[in-house]
């Protein structure tokens, strides 16, 4: 695994790419569910990326620096359980900052991320770098960042290894939004979903298929 300061944003893009291509964790041409609940053909397998703690560690020193390098000063980290908490691990360690984690709450159709184990009050009145590792459709990323906001947070940026490309700064009402690399999968509602009416079998082992499935 490589170390040390990268060049540009490109190499940290090709080192990226790279590596998700060697360990097997970009997956295209199939049928997923994701935690929005659209489907899609592709999903970036975070859990095979975090199989070797070399490559999460990689990773969070290159998104540290990108970081860095747009001037933003975080006094926090924070991330969603549960995958998303190796990569703000490892990205506060890069930056020498606290970190902190939102835990998913489901209460009946309703979905939520809170800030348990006094987080909340850690998290008040600083400023706080939000980060996953993949962000697909933004669903999640945007439940973290409420619970930020709620216990009193300022968010000042949101970064993560990979954007899917379905969202930006704007959707995340944020001034910086980075990304190390951007992997285009498309995703479309489920009622509309071309795999379905294929009868494409959807992923049950990435991804929420199993959990669409039971529901179903």
């Amino acid at each position: 695994m490589e170390h040390g300061k990268s060049t540009s944003p490109q190499d940290r893009q090709q080192r990226t790419r790279r590596m998700l291509e060697e360990c097997g964790a970009l997956i295209e041409h199939d049928h997923f569910v994701y935690a929005s609940g659209q489907h899609g053909p592709g999903w970036i397998a975070k859990d095979v990326i975090n199989m070797d703690p070399a490559r999460p560690r990689a990773l969070g020193s290159m998104l540290a620096e990108a970081i860095e390098e747009s001037g933003c000063t975080p006094d926090l980290v924070c991330g969603p359980a549960i995958g998303g908490v190796i990569c703000a691990q490892y990205t506060a360690l890069a930056l020498g900052v606290e970190c902190v984690f939102a835990e998913r709450v489901r209460t009946g159709e309703s979905e939520e991320f809170h800030l348990k184990r006094r987080y909340d009050e850690a998290v008040a009145g600083r400023r706080v770098l939000v980060v996953d590792d993949v962000i697909n459709t933004g669903h999640s990323t945007d439940l973290v960042l409420k619970s930020v906001k709620a216990a009193g947070g300022q968010v000042i940026a949101v970064a993560t290894w990979i954007n899917r490309g379905n969202v930006g700064a704007e959707a995340f009402d944020v001034d910086t939004f980075l990304c190390l690399d951007e992997v285009d999968l498309p995703s479309f509602p489920a009622a509309t979903c071309e795999l379905c009416a294929r009868s494409v079998p959807i992923n049950t082992h990435y991804a929420h298929g199993a959990e669409f499935i039971t529901g179903q």
